[in-house]
């Protein structure tokens, strides 16, 4: 078959990029002939053969109006401006065509990807494309679709460590993937928080400079605090360029960060400061309470107008001015009254909202949740809503799926005030598979009720941690109604899986699912970090203290009551041959979640054995069967690239000129104690040491009848911590242990089977 694909030259660049996409799979999926013109190129050719395919309304393509204007076919049933779009076939005057109509630019887009969905079988992934063989569908087809949610997408952060959680550490080629993966899914919005990049050298070139890349800078802290430059600022700054008008040519929305943007990953330069020397807000909580990460004192008009040069200098470089966020005062508390910090903090968001709207009148303003769900109470928050402007702010609650009984329910938002659902989802070292769904469920079911929700967004600290997650974002922020998610993972089988593969991932994930739930972010009514992860606590020597008894009987909850139900999804993923890259990474994903949890569902068994009886063979037992859980968690990571921190020292080095000394910092950036996640060189060179540390102590207790020697354990820690700092990432990965899948999972399995 010959198909023509018309656009139009003088509409949005978005409608030129549809048309080829359109093109490229067509003759990838039926080998079809395909040519793309232009509409004034396709008047010139007088028609053409075959199937015609118009991209754009008749808004956007003289053409398609010509259609509408001359009967050949009715409204497109879509509001336009929006991103509603329709799928039309038409026959005219002995042509075929096939209508893509958007309401905006991004919007054909999405018409060109869900056309190959709904009529030739593909589906749309991260990490690749399923893309079915076949004949294109050239008759009967009429439908419109419109989302739910009119902003719809995810916010990428600035921790570094392993390539594929994050985003810092993309290029350029990562990130066309990326935007184009937020297009196949029919999302609108994506936001970079990962530092400000060269915006200080732009908005005050004349004040500080551009700093060498292979020097560490002053303002370098410690741990996911060291900022130190793997590229230089400047290749940084041209990166950011790049990926923003790659997106901006699909039409996508990027907000514009203002206000007060003092953040540990947006540290305010000494040579600001020294030059400046602006005053700071007095600041009550002792994080982010270095020079550096204080917050202008933004009574003071200059202060608060520095800070808008540095969004000015983002919008005139980078950005658009269509839709900005703040954090206000994100976090910190300015006094010990709490009254004083209720003022503060009310002022400095009326100054930002006055400021936006007295210079960007059209342009919404995104108030962002964080601080709203940490340090104000439900009666601060219903005051902060009742003085916005419901015609320019929107509440961007990116917390609403908290168990805290301070959330949106009670924010006086629920049918009254513009506001943003949004899944918090992970801190940075949480990247497994995670997250009460049901209860998730029952609150998107009160959003999408709710005229006044306005989006759906995904707000991690890292990136496609959890596969599950990133679908059931962009299938519920498009869809109005919310399945069970049971049925969402049997649709996700079915759309993931090679067709042989299906069944058998299906009952592993059905399994797997009470396991999902067993941790989630937040689990409680504080603000600590919760889920318990094992690799941070052993970086503390584990927690043996007996005062906290109930504490470690709370994150151990039902975990153990789930051994069976581990054991057996091991047991089945030991039995199945993963058919392509998409199957091994979630095989890998789904049994890395397993022996995690279950690792650090034994080691708080022990910390609680400790606590109710003091040390003795149990504990010591408990400790061991974690440890070989530890043992086949390690040589599970080694066995894929997206857990190998010398990988992602490659990747940052493959990408453009990249500082030699950066090795260190990464490992800082890795093993800090917030961020200690699922890396095979810390598994292997970290938290097995820690450990047998830990094991080691115990054991001697036990055996000696003696109290445990807690300083002892954290200077062996040290110590070790030295070493791993020592050796090589290159010599850490030419040790890597030679180890089979399957038969890491029979090994774990096991352990687990003769535990019950």
């Amino acid at each position: 078959m010959e198909i023509t694909v018309v656009y139009s030259r003088d509409s949005h660049k978005a409608y030129e990029i549809a048309a080829d996409t359109f093109a490229s799979l067509a003759r990838e999926v039926s080998g079809a002939e395909c040519r793309v013109l232009t509409d004034a190129e396709y008047k010139e050719a007088h028609g053409a053969e075959g199937l015609t395919v118009l991209i754009g309304s008749d808004a956007a393509n003289p053409i398609t109006a010509s259609l509408y204007l001359s009967k050949k076919t009715d409204g497109f049933n879509i509001r336009y401006c929006t991103d509603d779009y329709c799928i039309r076939t038409v026959s005219a005057d002995g042509e075929d065509f096939l209508i893509l109509a958007g309401g905006r630019p991004r919007a054909a887009i999405y018409a060109v990807y869900r056309y190959f969905e709904l009529f030739l079988g593909c589906r749309w992934f991260w990490d690749g494309d399923r893309i079915k063989k076949g004949s294109l569908v050239t008759g009967g087809i009429d439908i419109s679709e419109s989302p739910r949610f009119d902003y719809r997408g995810l916010r990428y952060f600035a921790h570094r460590g392993l390539h594929r959680f994050q985003a810092e550490h993309w290029g350029f080629a990562d990130w066309k993937n990326e935007i184009d993966w937020l297009l196949k899914k029919r999302l609108n919005l994506f936001m970079l928080r990962i530092g400000l990049d060269d915006i200080f050298q732009k908005a005050f070139p004349d004040t500080v400079s551009y700093p060498e890349r292979d020097v560490t800078p002053r303002e370098a802290g410690k741990g996911f605090d060291d900022r130190t430059l793997f590229w230089s600022l400047e290749y940084r700054g041209e990166l950011r360029k790049r990926l923003l008008g790659y997106a901006f040519e699909r039409d996508l929305m990027h907000p514009e960060d203002c206000g007060t943007m003092t953040h540990w990953y947006s540290r305010t330069p000494y040579e600001f400061l020294e030059k400046k020397a602006p005053r700071m807000l007095p600041q009550y909580t002792t994080f982010y309470a270095e020079p550096t990460g204080l917050v202008w004192d933004v009574r003071e008009n200059e202060n608060l107008v520095n800070y808008f040069r540095l969004t000015v200098a983002h919008i005139k470089a980078y950005g658009k001015p269509e839709l900005f966020h703040t954090i206000g005062l994100g976090e910190r508390l300015y006094s010990s009254d709490p009254e004083e910090n209720r003022r503060m903090k009310l002022y400095v968001y009326r100054r930002i909202a006055s400021y936006i709207e007295e210079n960007y009148p059209n342009s919404p303003l995104l108030i962002a949740s964080w601080d709203l769900w940490m340090r104000f109470t439900p009666e601060e928050v219903r005051e902060l809503v009742g003085e916005l402007d419901p015609s320019q702010s929107i509440i961007l609650d990116y917390t609403s799926d908290t168990v805290r009984e301070n959330n949106f329910t009670k924010w006086g938002i629920c049918g009254k005030f513009p506001w943003i659902f949004g899944v918090f989802g992970a801190y940075e070292p949480e990247s497994d598979i995670r997250g009460d769904y049901g209860y998730i469920n029952r609150r998107l079911e009160l959003a999408k009720a709710d005229p006044f929700c306005k989006g759906m967004i995904l707000w991690p600290e890292l990136s496609h941690g959890d596969p599950l997650m990133a679908e059931y974002l962009a299938v519920n922020s498009w869809d109005g109604n919310t399945s069970e998610i049971t049925e969402f993972i049997e649709k996700y089988c079915e759309d993931r899986y090679c067709e042989g593969s299906v069944g058998d991932m299906k009952s592993v994930w059905r399994d797997f699912l009470p396991i999902i739930s067993l941790t989630a972010w937040n689990t409680d009514d504080s603000i600590r970090q919760s889920g318990s992860l094992i690799f941070p606590r052993l970086a503390q020597g584990a927690d043996f203290d007996k005062s906290k008894k109930e504490l470690y009987r709370h994150d151990l909850g039902e975990r153990l009551t789930y051994i069976g139900t581990a054991a057996e999804v091991l047991s089945r993923l030991s039995e199945i041959e993963a058919e392509d890259a998409q199957m091994k990474r979630d095989m890998t994903d789904i049994a890395r979640t397993v022996i995690g949890r279950f690792t650090d569902a034994f080691l708080l068994a022990a910390e609680l054995d400790f606590a109710e009886n003091g040390v003795g063979a149990k504990t010591v037992s408990l400790l061991e069967r974690a440890r070989g859980l530890l043992c086949c968690l390690r040589d599970l990571l080694a066995t894929h690239a997206d857990f190998s921190l010398y990988e992602s020292l490659r990747l940052l080095q493959a990408e453009t000129d990249t500082n030699p000394n950066f090795e260190r910092t990464l490992k800082n950036n890795a093993e800090c104690e917030y961020c200690r996640s699922y890396v095979y060189e810390n598994a292997e060179y970290l938290y097995l040491p820690e450990l047998d540390i830990i094991i080691g102590e115990l054991s001697g207790a036990y055996s000696e009848g003696r109290e445990i020697n807690s300083k002892a354990i954290l200077a062996h820690i040290e110590e070790n911590k030295r070493r791993y700092f020592e050796t090589p990432l290159a010599k850490m990965d030419a040790e890597k242990p030679k180890a089979v899948f399957s038969e890491i999972c029979k090994c774990a399995c096991v352990i687990l089977k003769n535990s019950i």
